[in-house]
């Protein structure tokens, strides 16, 4: 249960100081952080927990460790662009980048695995392991943004309440006392709308269309989610850090 405690409050402090870093609230004119001791008291956290939250957010690209002089924010200049490596749900992700995501139509249907429209590649998976088949239309300040395809297995998520449902999923399994989140594969394809996107996006079929194929994985390795989320190829920026 410590452990459970700190790694949320690792993720707590994670998420403030980027929406800080997003909001240009934090750092001087040069950009630089300030000091241990000032960051502690300003999120009363431990010595430990700010260094952990640190070392997240720099490995994710929002900032840059300069030998000898401290730890800088880096500039992001296209505030659109949504980021791959970020541990938020999509609802933090585009708050932080001052707009509003929401979900205003949404359905849930048990099914098979056998049933599912897409399956992680090289899954194991038993055709008869029960599962949630989620579908979710999502809009950024009122324009058709995210068409979500996903499932959840029953066996760890046995049930999804309404609020979640038309809230933050992430948020929702993330907080879960029972489930311990390990670690997500996210594979990125090019693709033709069908129809329903079509429909959603206001677009014609077969117009282009960007899929980011997302699979969660507890701690010990165990596949409990897996997601199709559909973009207009031509308004969709996508951003990702490479540490060198």
């Amino acid at each position: 249960m410590v452990q459970r405690s700190s790694s949320l409050a690792i993720d707590m402090l994670v998420k403030k100081i980027i929406a800080e870093i997003q909001a240009n609230t934090i750092g001087d004119t040069t950009n630089k952080l300030p000091p241990e001791p000032e960051l502690m008291a300003r999120y009363q956290v431990t010595r430990y927990t700010l260094r952990q939250a640190l070392k997240k957010i720099s490995n994710m690209g929002y900032t840059f460790q300069a030998h000898g002089l401290g730890t800088f924010v880096r500039p992001r200049l296209d505030r659109q662009a949504i980021s791959l490596q970020n541990i938020v749900g999509m609802t933090d992700e585009i708050a932080r980048q001052g707009r509003r995501l929401k979900t205003l139509k949404a359905s849930i249907h048990e099914i098979t695995v056998s049933q599912a429209e897409f399956l992680p590649l090289g899954t194991k998976l038993n055709e008869h392991t029960s599962l949630w088949s989620v579908t979710r239309l999502r809009y950024a300040d009122d324009e058709p943004f995210l068409y979500e395809q996903s499932y959840y297995l029953r066996e760890y998520v046995p049930e999804i309440p309404e609020k979640a449902l038309y809230g933050s999923l992430f948020n929702f399994i993330e907080n879960d006392d029972q489930l311990k989140l390990g670690f997500q594969d996210s594979t990125i394809e090019a693709d033709l709308m069908d129809e329903r996107m079509a429909t959603f996006f206001k677009k014609d079929v077969a117009s282009p269309v960007l899929s980011v194929y997302d699979e969660t994985y507890l701690s010990a390795g165990q596949l409990i989610a897996f997601s199709k989320l559909s973009y207009d190829a031509n308004l969709t920026k996508l951003f990702m850090f490479k540490k060198l």
